[in-house]
């Protein structure tokens, strides 16, 4: 089941005996979590009837054991079991002994009064393991990865619906690009800008320019598109105000490259008919990043690719053997390459 569905089913009271929640994208997990939570409990109930489990701490019989016990002073009990590593294929050093065939009896026939969340930070699980076909089976579950821009699009629409909050088109697009790699970041930010929207009016995307920090990792992005782009002007602004905010060129180096060689492989990729997603999951980064690094890559083929590489590690071996003074030397770099 997607997000949006999952939350739609617990909006309309539908909470089932027991959820499988798993992915990377921890903030997901966390908010579908209090979801189940508040609908179920009343702040005073949550004393007595929820539960946190950290199954590198405590051994799974623990949690059915209470899972088969009646609530106090309440209809229903919520455990939460996390970090349920055995349901996927990493090994982890035994702490505690987890006696499994307890925990499958109990998912065959989990007890009414109790709602079990079991959940962990992996995107995939072991499909061959017995107890997690089990839980696919018996349970519901949510893999909460990370969003595509299509779901991230859908995360503002459905903020602006629950607030007062409304922006531009072009505001969104930038919120997205600003933040979008991270919802607790993107979800901080929306908080705050339906803050700022309370004194009226639509936020624009300069409203965004101006309220929505920027991380270095969002300036070397921009940095990288002015240079995509040819825009020297935009792009020698970005540098000095990194140098003003005292980042290292040598690191700036580093991220300059990690962007290209993402914007190289993502190419590549998609050449081989991989999805945004599949090259996203093979590359280890956020499915904007992909999509936004497919529409960089349309400006250079890969030998030009692959050539800008070679020059940054050039320019980071200079700067390390001192063969000339860092800043310069990054600065004759980023002119090289807005001539490339």
């Amino acid at each position: 089941m997607d997000y949006f569905s999952f939350v739609k089913e617990i909006e309309k009271n539908r909470i089932h005996p027991l959820y499988l929640l798993y992915g990377k994208e921890d903030f997901l997990i966390k908010d579908s979590v209090d979801k189940i939570v508040s609908t179920l409990l009343t702040e005073e109930e949550k004393d007595f009837n929820y539960s946190i489990y950290d199954m590198k701490e405590v051994p799974i019989q623990v949690a059915v054991e209470e899972g088969e016990t009646l609530p106090f002073f309440g209809e229903r009990r919520v455990i939460f079991l996390k970090n349920c590593y055995f349901l996927t294929t990493v090994k982890e050093k035994e702490k505690v002994e987890h006696d499994l065939s307890t925990f499958e009896k109990y998912i065959q026939s989990p007890a009414e009064e109790t709602v079990m969340i079991v959940s962990v930070g992996h995107e995939k699980l072991d499909e061959r393991k017995k107890i997690v076909k089990q839980l696919k089976k018996n349970g519901v579950f949510l893999e909460a990865n990370a969003f595509q821009e299509k779901e991230l699009r859908q995360w503002i629409d459905n903020f602006e619906r629950e607030t007062s909050l409304q922006l531009e088109e072009k505001a969104k697009n930038k919120l997205v690009q600003l933040t979008g790699r991270n919802m607790m970041t993107l979800t901080s930010e929306l908080n705050k800008l339906s803050l700022y929207g309370e004194e009226g009016g639509v936020i624009t995307e300069a409203d965004i320019e101006e309220l929505v920090p920027r991380t270095l990792e969002d300036n070397i992005f921009e940095l990288v598109d002015s240079v995509v782009r040819g825009k020297a002007e935009r792009a020698m602004d970005i540098f000095y105000d990194l140098i003003k905010q005292k980042e290292e060129p040598i690191k700036i180096v580093a991220l300059l490259a990690r962007q290209f060689r993402i914007i190289l492989q993502a190419s590549y990729l998609h050449k081989k008919g991989y999805t945004q997603k599949q090259i996203a999951s093979q590359i280890k980064v956020h499915p904007y990043a992909v999509k936004m690094a497919l529409a960089q890559g349309k400006r250079f083929d890969e030998r030009q690719l692959t050539n800008i590489l070679q020059t940054l590690a050039t320019v980071d071996y200079d700067m390390k053997t001192g063969k000339m003074e860092k800043q310069l030397r990054l600065e004759l770099c980023l002119l090289e390459l807005l001539h490339e």
